[in-house]
Parts: structure tokens; C-alpha cells; sequence
């Protein structure tokens, strides 16, 4: 069953226009005290209902995203003060180490950064430092949530029609086992994206080494 926290958005995100919806999408990398990802899989959610078409929904939460990156990305191009001091304060320790390997491969942490849960605010942020030019960072960016986008709403999406059918009695069984699936491969894609990246890095250490 859904939390009572869980419950609370589902009611507040049902009440919301497209607009709404393109608001909420805009701002969920950063200002929203939830994860993306939950966002997402509710706005999903809402689509199986009778209030929000599914069709219309798709693009509109793309371009939220899409948009909310650009954004980032002209911020931190510009230098932005409060975009500098968000990452220093958040990643700064943890990142740093590894610039110049960022640096060396930053088309491939645009791209696979907006997968990764708390770190996709580092695609825009050093895309926009290493000045990459603004048509690569779109296509990058626009490539990873063709991808990402439909994987989340689709999930709420199905889970939805999971819940309605188990109310009307359908096999829990059968609900359950391809739950269990479908949570499956999307911790299989997390991982198989993490690993790339871990390789990608260890390749280029060794190479340094030589």
C-alpha cells in the first residue's frame, strides 16, 4: 500500500495542470525535497488515471527536464555564483579527484550522469564549465531522456493498472511476479549504467599508469 507521504503527492500532483505538471518537472532535479525519480513515477501514475492523458504527458514533463537542464548548463557556463556554490558545498569533495578524468570524457558523463540518482546536476554544471558547445550538450542531454523519461512514467504507469486490477480481483500472483520484473530490470539498467562508467575510469587509469 502507499504511504500517507506518498498518498499526500499522488493528491497534490492529481490536481495539477500541464503547466503544473511542466512546473513540477522543471524543478524536481533540484528544489524539490523529494527524489526525481519519485516525481516521476507518480506523475506515471496519475497518467493511468482519468485526469491525465499519457500522450500529452510524455513531452510535457521531457521539455521540463530538458529545460530545467539547459538552465543549469547556462548557469554554470556563465559562472552563476549560486550554481558554484551549490556544487561546492554538495560534490565539490567527492568530485574534484576526478576532474581531469571528467574532463577527458565529458560527453559520456552528460550522457550517463542523468541516470544516476543526486549526481545528474553534474552533466549541465560541467558541461557549461568545460564550455561545451550548446548544440553537443542538447543532443546529449535530449539522447539520455528519450530514455530516461518513458522508463519512470512508464513504471507509475504500470503500477497504476497493477493496483486498479488487484482491486477487482485479478490474480495478486501474477501482479506481483512482474512488479518484481519490471523493479528488477530497472536496478539492472542503474547498475549496468554505473558499471560503464566505473569501467570507463579504470581503463583510463591504467592507461595514466603506463
Amino acid at each position: 500500500m502507499l504511504g500517507p507521504t506518498t498518498q499526500d503527492l499522488i493528491t497534490e500532483f492529481g490536481g495539477l495542470s500541464y503547466i503544473g505538471i511542466w512546473f513540477i518537472s522543471f524543478i524536481s532535479n533540484v528544489f524539490i525535497p523529494v527524489p526525481e525519480e519519485v516525481v516521476l513515477l507518480i506523475l506515471g501514475y496519475l497518467a493511468g488515471g482519468p485526469k491525465v492523458n499519457g500522450t500529452l504527458l510524455f513531452p510535457v514533463v521531457l521539455l521540463g527536464l530538458l529545460t530545467s537542464d539547459l538552465v543549469m548548463y547556462f548557469f554554470a557556463k556563465r559562472g552563476n555564483k549560486l550554481v558554484s556554490i551549490f556544487y561546492d558545498k554538495v560534490f565539490a569533495k567527492r568530485v574534484e579527484s576526478k576532474r581531469k578524468w571528467i574532463d577527458k570524457h565529458i560527453n559520456k558523463v552528460v550522457f550517463f550522469s542523468r541516470f544516476l540518482i543526486q549526481l545528474r546536476f553534474l552533466g549541465p554544471f560541467f558541461a557549461g564549465q568545460t564550455k561545451m558547445t550548446f548544440r553537443k550538450f542538447f543532443f546529449l542531454d535530449l539522447g539520455a531522456l528519450l530514455v530516461y523519461t518513458p522508463i519512470y512514467l512508464l513504471i507509475g504507469f504500470y503500477f497504476r493498472n497493477r493496483s486498479d486490477f488487484r482491486s477487482n480481483g485479478v490474480s495478486k500472483v501474477k501482479n506481483i511476479f512482474i512488479c518484481i520484473i519490471v523493479s528488477s530490470a530497472l536496478i539492472g539498467l542503474i547498475r549496468y549504467i554505473r558499471n560503464v562508467m566505473l569501467k570507463i575510469r579504470t581503463e583510463e587509469d591504467i592507461s595514466i599508469g603506463e
